[in-house]
This record gives structure tokens, C-alpha cells and sequence, in this order.
């Protein structure tokens, strides 16, 4: 056969190469087996090359823009001119997901109003892929402008603080969440304000999302956009804000970021729920006068009561006349030290609600990265804690509320514990 006569025999014609679904370019063997476990899970034949920006530019010089491409950007120096160079090598029908080294939501932020589909930190986990990836199977990725509430004085926004460390907050918040996002179908935002410890992401079996660290250290930061980028979200109506800062460094806190942060989470979410610590005098205190509802959860004990006391005198001090829910929990337990009308005769509160001990229930819930009232809903503690989002929504003032057996008077009447402890 001439060369003339293979250039016309059908069989030897040049065919298009198809484009593939999903390639992508890694620099590392961390990132390599992520990405290459996760992408296979979406695409069918998805190809895994070493390398970065370079090699991505050579192959789309070459072959077809694939539907979504994955690029390993850890090495540039410019990381988002290394974005910006691929971005114009194909259609806005490809999705580019950018990884790199740089922690910094400015970059981020540059990177999405660029048109790039994401920008994942290293170490990049299987969770952090998958959901950037199911963004990226989105028709389009435009920046949606947050519809925001006509009258922003619905707004709740609950802070949940435990009178002492392990008394239950950060579960009793998680759970909260849950029934008014899902029970109660309203959009709510869960944000974990302990940036070292916190235990909200654990409890809903999450990664850590970063960038509220920056927030609440640069207030000017906070924006429509680095809420989305801060924000991890479980279901169409629960979005959650919880991060796992080094040990090796202080939290600066801004109080005034609290502000921005409520207004911003506050255009997209009727129910803020922030477990608060008890450490950041100054981030409290803006926390206990900005929030609609306190919710201070204890237990049944003298340490308890002692520093339910304290909370109660400095929410008093900072946010006089502000409602405040006291629930105590693991009621019946070997634990509890005082009966409910004794502890609020000493507390001069009333004790609203009491969450009665299950630790089976709470065990199971945890062991499942669920809330409890997901994994156990017609339970005791559900059900208290139903009653609760219920006196938070307003529906009822409290499904015959726990009656803890005190005398209607008991927040007049002071005992003799209260006189052992001095408030403040």
C-alpha cells in the first residue's frame, strides 16, 4: 500500500480523540491515592497523571478539555495565575479544581470570582474531594446572591454554653440544629466557636472547614463568599462552621467579627445555633448581646451549680433582661448531687427543661457520628430536647415543659446553698 492510499483507507483516517470525563495532575502519593480513590467513584475511566499546571497546559494543548479537571498547584509560586492559564485553555463547559499548599481565603476568594469550580488545602481528604466534586456536577457554578430576610429581627440566633467543660452543649447544640433544619424545615446554620477543641464537626461526622479562624481574626474578611467557603453543608437546610485550629498558636478573636459573621450567616439562615466555650472573655460577652436566646446547659451538681451562677451574674452584666433557658442534663444519674428544686432554689433560675440520663442512646448516637435525635427519636432525650426547639420557634411554650418539681416561687427563695457560692 502507497502512502497516497493509506492516507485514504478509511481505517488508517485520524480519528478525534474523545474527551475524557475526569483527568487530573498530582505531585504527591498523599494526593495521588485520594484523588485517585475518590474520582473513580465519579467518572467512568478517569485518568491520574503526575504533575501540575505545566503538564495540565501540555495535555489540553493536545487532547480535548476534559468535563472536570483536577490540578495540583502546591509547587507554583503564582498559584492563581497557574489557575487563570488553564482556565484559558478550555470552555466554561470544564469544571477546574484547583489544590494547593496556600491556607488563605483571599486566594480562595480570587480563585471562585475567577470562575475556578474550587481550591482544596493539602492534606486533601476523600469527604473535601467528594463534595467538590458533586459541585462541580452542577449545571453551572455561578455565585448566588444570598436572598436576604425582609425583616432580619426574625432572625434567631441561640448561643448554647455549658455551665462546665463535658456537661453536653456542643451535643445539645448539634441536636437542636438538627430538629429545627430538619424537623422544623428551617434553615439553620450550626457554628462552633471553640476553634481548638470544638466537637460539633466530630459529632456530625464532618471535616473541619476552614477559614472562621481568619474571620474572626480579620473581620473584613467576612463576606457572602467566605461564608460559603467556610461552610460545610450536611443537608439543604443545615450548614455547619466548625475548624481544628493548631495547638500551637493563639486565636486573636475580633468581637466585632461576631457582628458580620450573624449578619452574614443571617441573609441564608433563620436559626443560628453557636456553641459557645467559656474561654474568650471579650468573644462572650459580644456573643451573650448579640444572641436572641441563651441556652446555659448544666448538671445536677455543686461544681454545676456554682458555675451556672457565675454565667448567669455575667450574662446578667453584659445582656441584662435577655431570655435564658436552663436545662440540666444527665437528670437521674449517679452523678446528680441536688434535686431540680433545690439546685433552683440555689440558682434563683428556673430550670426549664431536664434531659434525663441515657447512655446507651447518647453512645449509639455518637458511635454513628448522628445526632441522638436522628438515631433515637421517640427516646427521653429527644423528646426534651423536641420540646426545647419547640420553646425556640415559639409553637408552644413548652409541651408541658419537664416539670422539675419546684415550687413556682423557687427563684424568689434563696436556700442555704446559695449562700455557699458568691455569683461573678
Amino acid at each position: 500500500m502507497s502512502a497516497a492510499e493509506g492516507l485514504l483507507d478509511p481505517q488508517e483516517e485520524d480519528v478525534a480523540p474523545t474527551a475524557a470525563e475526569c483527568i487530573a495532575f498530582v505531585s504527591d502519593n498523599q494526593t495521588h491515592g485520594v484523588v485517585e480513590s475518590m474520582i473513580s467513584q465519579f467518572f467512568d475511566s478517569p485518568i491520574v497523571r503526575d504533575g501540575g499546571s505545566q503538564q495540565a497546559l501540555e495535555y489540553l494543548a493536545e487532547f480535548p478539555a476534559p468535563k472536570v479537571i483536577i490540578v495540583d498547584i502546591g509547587e507554583s509560586s503564582a498559584p492563581l495565575t497557574a489557575m487563570l492559564s488553564l482556565t484559558a485553555a478550555f470552555t466554561e463547559d470544564t469544571r477546574l479544581i484547583g489544590i494547593g499548599t496556600i491556607n488563605d481565603i483571599n486566594l480562595y476568594r480570587e480563585m471562585v470570582g475567577a470562575g475556578i469550580t474550587d481550591y482544596l488545602v493539602k492534606p486533601v481528604t476523600e469527604k473535601a474531594l467528594a463534595a467538590a466534586l458533586a459541585r462541580a456536577e452542577e449545571p453551572t457554578h455561578t455565585q448566588e446572591v444570598p436572598e436576604e430576610h425582609t425583616n432580619p429581627e426574625q432572625i434567631k440566633r441561640v448561643a448554647v454554653i455549658g455551665s462546665r467543660g463535658g456537661v453536653g452543649a456542643s451535643s445539645l447544640a448539634v441536636n437542636l440544629a438538627w430538629i429545627l433544619s430538619s424537623d422544623k424545615k428551617k434553615k439553620t446554620a450550626i457554628v462552633d466557636l471553640d476553634l481548638e477543641f470544638g466537637t460539633v464537626a466530630l459529632l456530625l461526622d464532618l471535616e473541619p472547614t476552614t477559614g472562621l479562624r481568619e474571620a474572626l481574626e480579620s473581620p473584613a474578611r467576612i463576606d457572602s463568599l467566605f461564608v460559603e467557603s467556610a461552610t460545610a453543608r450536611l443537608t439543604e437546610t443545615l450548614s455547619v462552621m466548625a475548624t481544628e485550629e493548631t495547638l500551637s498558636e493563639e486565636v486573636h478573636f475580633k468581637p466585632e467579627a461576631i457582628d458580620l459573621l450573624f449578619d452574614s450567616l443571617g441573609r441564608t439562615h433563620e436559626y443560628i445555633i453557636v456553641d459557645l466555650p467559656r474561654s474568650a472573655l471579650a468573644l462572650r460577652q459580644r456573643i451573650f448581646e448579640t444572641a436572641t436566646d441563651i441556652i446555659l446547659i448544666t448538671e445536677l451538681t455543686l461544681p454545676g451549680l456554682r458555675d451556672a451562677m457565675r454565667i448567669l451574674s455575667t450574662i446578667e452584666e453584659v445582656a441584662g433582661g435577655k431570655p435564658v433557658i436552663v436545662v440540666a442534663n444527665r437528670a437521674g444519674s449517679l452523678q446528680q448531687a441536688m434535686s431540680p428544686k433545690d439546685f433552683q432554689k440555689a440558682l434563683t433560675h428556673k430550670v426549664d427543661f431536664l434531659i434525663p440520663q441515657d447512655d446507651k442512646a447518647f453512645k449509639q448516637a455518637a458511635n454513628n457520628g448522628k445526632p441522638l435525635v436522628q438515631v433515637d427519636s421517640r427516646g427521653k432525650p429527644a423528646k426534651t430536647m423536641q420540646s426545647i426547639a419547640a420553646r425556640l420557634t415559639g409553637e408552644k411554650k413548652s409541651n408541658k415543659t419537664q416539670d422539675t418539681g419546684a415550687e413556682e416561687g423557687g427563684s424568689k427563695k434563696k436556700s442555704s446553698w446559695s449562700k455557699i457560692f458568691k455569683k461573678g
